[in-house]
């Protein structure tokens, strides 16, 4: 005698749904899913939200090897001299104006430079960082944001 199995339309589904569980674990051991702050280049985004006036942008500093740093610059290339302090990996910096100047110290080719203001409380170095390391996205994300210098 022969048996025979009763197909229903509730095993597509769960294999369905098996499969995409299995999808989206997978992303997320991969590093597929939402990156953060500092290694996103979505384009700044606004510094103070709450507030009804504001009009400042800001973006995280990114491609900073560990236990390097960023240097805040006086004029918008490497020859001008550096302020203190230093940015690290991740810090949140105000974007107040964009000008052009030397390429980035890493070599592609990136000649926007950011007038920035540290995010931290009591900071008051004001200074130039290359657009390279900054989440700033492509120009057309920060152009209509950002004043030029």
């Amino acid at each position: 005698m022969r048996i025979q199995k009763k197909h229903t339309t509730r095993t597509p589904l769960l294999r369905r749904a098996a499969t995409a569980a299995a999808l989206a674990l997978a992303a997320t051991a991969l590093g597929l899913g939402s990156a953060s702050p500092a290694s996103a280049s979505s384009g700044p985004e606004r510094c103070y939200p709450d507030e009804l006036n504001y009009r400042w942008y800001c973006a995280y500093v990114t491609g900073i090897n560990p236990g390097s740093y960023l240097d805040i610059h006086k004029e918008p290339n490497y020859t001008g001299g550096i302020w203190g302090p230093r940015y690290l990996q991740g810090d949140r910096v105000v974007l107040y104006c964009w000008t052009e100047g030397a390429g980035d110290a890493d070599g592609h080719g990136d000649h926007y430079w950011f007038y920035v203001h540290p995010d931290a409380a009591g900071d008051t170095t004001d200074g130039y960082v290359n657009d390279w390391y900054l989440t700033t996205g492509s120009v057309s994300q920060w152009s209509g944001l950002v004043n030029h210098c």
